[in-house]
């Protein structure tokens, strides 16, 4: 056993301690009842609503929505109902849940790294991971990047297992396919990484030439372990919405944001996509939404395709580019609706996060490539699963928020650059 070897529980054991102590602390500091009608006031007022059993409801309205994906509205329902004997302050209780789940996520992403590219590689990513600056800053804002984190590095966990394919099980798979669609319950854009894992188990079939069978048993297990999660959400549309709902109605907003005539590349409260229809005033107005703006977004994309060319490229810069990566200090302060932070203390902040985010990019872009060139199944999971993750938002409006999912994959792929050979890897993990 290698020094590093040796090393990485320990290491380990005391990231996961720090990144826990970090958010407490920041979480203990910023939490506070969000100000105005943004995403985190919404979502506290579906937890409310959701502990108090009224289910998935606009609570200003008391009509059922599924106007968001269901995963975090629901996660914060649970947490609201199980805290209420404990404390009044949802806010509170919910940030030190995400502080937990934001340490548990440094020792997952330690294992895939192990499972990537060994020993040292963990203890780099783990460290990363428990002191990266905005993912610090998300443990107190109330917003699903925190929980959908988690729950993607559980499943890439599951899927890589202990060695690549050889203990791809039926179980595991299935398992895979679970976590996947809890994610996505929270984030719809992991359906984009299905095809991704599924050709990475078609590549290690082909090396390992074994049958078409080989594949098809654990393809159609992860399938119908992310279907366990998303049908009976869809049910639940049907019946309350009384219409077919697969996971929420904003996608027309996003869309028609993203495409109309007078779009930018970045989010907009833009006129032309108002509608005489109104998603408070009850599931037929919710749908009847989105579906119109669906349909006009489709037509600004049919009337000028070429500007899409342009448009692409102003929501990559919007997400990547422009505001660096410190956006989880916005939303702690309802951005900026409750400045409590103060200009000079959020600005000083702010150029950690984006000095720490300029590296994590540049390291992690580096480490793609080198794993691309090893061309292991495993890793091309891994790149192509950060590619998708990154790529399906810019079909919609650029937002530097929708890029934190992709950061702790960059960070794992930043780590891996300093691992030994690939065939030299060990492939246990840390746990």
């Amino acid at each position: 056993m290698s020094r590093a070897d040796r090393a990485l529980r320990p290491v380990v054991a005391v990231a996961a301690t720090v990144g826990l102590g970090l958010r407490v602390l920041w979480v203990l500091w910023v939490t506070r009842e969000p100000t105005g009608m943004v995403d985190p006031a919404r979502y506290l007022g579906y937890a409310r609503a959701i502990a108090d059993g009224h289910g998935f409801i606009e609570p200003w309205s008391g009509f059922p929505t599924a106007y968001y994906p269901p995963g975090y509205p629901w996660f914060l329902g649970i947490v609201a109902w199980v805290g209420q004997p404990f404390s009044s302050d949802l806010p509170l209780l919910i940030g030190l849940v995400q502080a937990v789940l934001g340490a548990a996520s440094v020792v997952m992403g330690a294992m895939v790294a192990r499972r990537l590219a060994g020993a040292g590689a963990a203890m780099v990513a783990a460290i990363a991971l428990a002191v990266y600056p905005n993912l610090i800053f998300h443990s107190g804002a109330i917003l699903g990047e925190t929980l959908y984190i988690a729950l993607f590095l559980a499943f890439a966990v599951a899927v890589l297992g202990e060695q690549w394919p050889e203990d791809l099980t039926l179980r595991r798979a299935l398992a895979s396919g679970i976590l996947l669609g809890m994610a996505v319950m929270v984030r719809p854009i992991s359906l984009a990484v299905v095809p991704v894992v599924i050709m990475a188990w078609w590549l290690s079939t082909r090396q390992r030439s074994s049958g078409a069978s080989t594949l098809l048993r654990p393809a159609a297990a992860l399938l119908v372990g992310v279907a366990v999660c998303m049908v009976p959400w869809s049910v639940r549309n049907l019946i309350r919405m009384d219409t077919f709902v697969l996971l929420s109605t904003n996608t027309g907003d996003n869309l028609c944001i993203g495409h109309s005539p007078n779009a930018t590349g970045a989010f907009s409260a833009d006129p032309w996509c108002a509608t005489d229809h109104r998603f408070l005033d009850g599931p037929p107005a919710e749908v009847g939404a989105d579906r119109e703006k669906t349909r006009r977004a489709i037509d600004a994309i049919s009337a000028d395709p070429t500007r899409e060319f342009w448009l692409t490229w102003r929501r990559f810069w919007f997400m990547w580019v422009r505001d660096g990566d410190h956006d989880g200090l916005l939303a702690v302060q309802s951005y900026r609706l409750d400045p409590f932070l103060g200009a000079d203390r959020e600005a000083s902040l702010a150029r950690i996060a984006d000095v720490a985010y300029w590296t994590v990019a540049a390291a992690g872009l580096a480490g793609s490539a080198a794993l691309l060139r090893r061309r292991r199944p495993e890793d091309l999971f891994w790149v192509g699963s950060a590619v998708m993750t990154a790529l399906v938002p810019l079909l919609f409006f650029g937002d530097s928020r929708f890029k934190v999912p992709v950061v702790p994959l960059l960070i794992v792929a930043a780590a891996t650059l300093i691992s030994r050979p690939a065939g030299d890897a060990s492939r246990s993990s840390p746990g």
